[in-house]
């Protein structure tokens, strides 16, 4: 019985550290999209760019960010593969997150900016932003819950910039700006919960 009682607490440190390694994978996850979200706002802020540079800027940030995600979920695969638990996600599931960001594009900056919701052109992008990452992050989590597990962590990601869109439509200067930074600061409490809950797992 001891034996039995020593190996059930090894497998449970075992399991506790691939929890945490994948609540540091969600943690990375919205740490670089916030890093690459924040670069932005900073060559913007000191520099008269044309809009073209945002057709060269996200596809490359793009390309980086799933690079870099790439290969720290690789590495969380193959931490699964020595401790004998699969880490995948259905085809299914990958498919509908993809959906779930392309429709988020669609409406957060097409749809939406041309319904001309706000007091101005600046707020009404503002408000299709907002609408962006809400919709988009929202999607993602019920994919999330319906496939794999209910990611409370997320929540934060999709609820501040929700909540500022009533305010987004009546301003009439720096609505885009302070949308980014409502983003920012969601996407921040969304690492900072992750990595809280890494830290719980590795207690048990």
């Amino acid at each position: 019985m001891q034996e039995v009682r020593e190996l059930k607490n090894v497998l449970e440190r075992v399991e506790g550290k691939l929890i945490a390694a994948g609540k540091l994978y969600g943690a990375m996850n919205f740490g670089v999209w916030l890093s690459v979200m924040l670069f932005y706002y900073s060559i913007i802020g000191v520099a008269d760019i044309p809009w073209q540079f945002n057709l060269i800027y996200w596809p490359v940030a793009f390309i980086v960010a799933m690079g870099f995600t790439g290969r720290v979920w690789k590495r969380l695969q193959r931490l699964g593969r020595v401790t004998g638990r699969k880490v995948e996600i259905s085809g299914k599931g990958g498919i509908l997150i993809a959906l779930s960001w392309i429709t988020g594009i669609i409406l957060g900056w097409g749809v939406i900016p041309h319904m001309s919701p706000g007091v101005n052109a600046e707020a009404s992008m503002a408000v299709g932003f907002l609408s962006f990452i809400a919709f988009s992050v929202f999607a993602m989590w019920l994919v999330f819950a319906r496939y794999g597990r209910i990611e409370r962590e997320i929540i934060p990601a999709f609820l501040i910039p929700a909540t500022g869109i009533p305010i987004a439509k009546g301003m009439e200067t720096g609505a885009m700006a302070w949308a980014g930074f409502l983003v920012g600061l969601g996407f921040s409490l969304a690492v900072l919960a992750y990595i809280y809950s890494a830290f719980k797992a590795i207690e048990r």
